[in-house]
């Protein structure tokens, strides 16, 4: 098992995304200072009790290990990086520093993944491929389907606690029923695969 520093969020990472953070806890501007020097990971957990700001949280046990990519000095004084998730993990053990800080023994998740995308799910690729072109982004066909599904969940309006439960799914045909179910609920699939029957 691994050791890494938590570093709870009302917000959920996933694996091949990218979140935007503003920090100024001295604890976590330490934190985020060693991993900038080492070159190394912290991990984002969500918070399902407590706020962000407070150092008694209850967090769930599974979150998505991160490194930096991106950071600046904001005009407002504060440290503003780029998380970028990388694998997801399972909390085991905890112990809190004297500044704060939450350090995790963790076991990282693997994902039962493949590169091809069923075909039932094909639509979802399109679908992504019609955001991001919105967006003015150039689609990623080199996506496996682990990478389309969590690009999928990041964009789509979510609930934190859905994202939360989709994170914590190892198998991605699980992953993308779930996803598949909740495309129907919110009338996204009348747009993009008009004959789609829910079962």
């Amino acid at each position: 098992m691994t050791e890494l520093p938590l570093f709870p969020l009302k917000t959920v990472l996933l694996p091949s995304n990218k979140l935007s953070l503003k920090i100024f806890e001295p604890r976590y501007l330490d934190m985020i200072a060693k991993c900038m020097r080492d070159e190394s990971k912290f991990g984002v957990v969500l918070i399902f009790k407590g706020e962000e700001a407070v150092s008694e949280t209850d967090i769930y046990s599974v979150g998505t290990t991160a490194t930096i990519s991106d950071w600046e000095d904001r005009a407002d004084g504060l440290l503003g990086i780029t998380a970028l998730g990388i694998e997801r993990f399972e909390i085991k053990s905890t112990h809190t520093q004297s500044d704060g800080l939450t350090i995790a023994e963790i076991e990282i998740l693997p994902d039962t993944d493949t590169r091809e995308i069923p075909e039932q799910y094909t639509y979802m690729q399109s679908l992504l491929d019609h955001i991001s072109a919105r967006a003015g982004k150039a689609p990623d066909e080199s996506q496996a389907f682990s990478e389309m599904l969590y690009q999928m969940i990041y964009l789509l309006p979510l609930e934190s606690n859905l994202k939360q439960r989709l994170l914590e799914i190892t198998d991605c045909s699980d992953r993308a029923a779930i996803l598949h179910a909740e495309l129907i609920r919110l009338g996204v699939i009348q747009y993009v695969k008009p004959d789609l029957k829910s079962d």
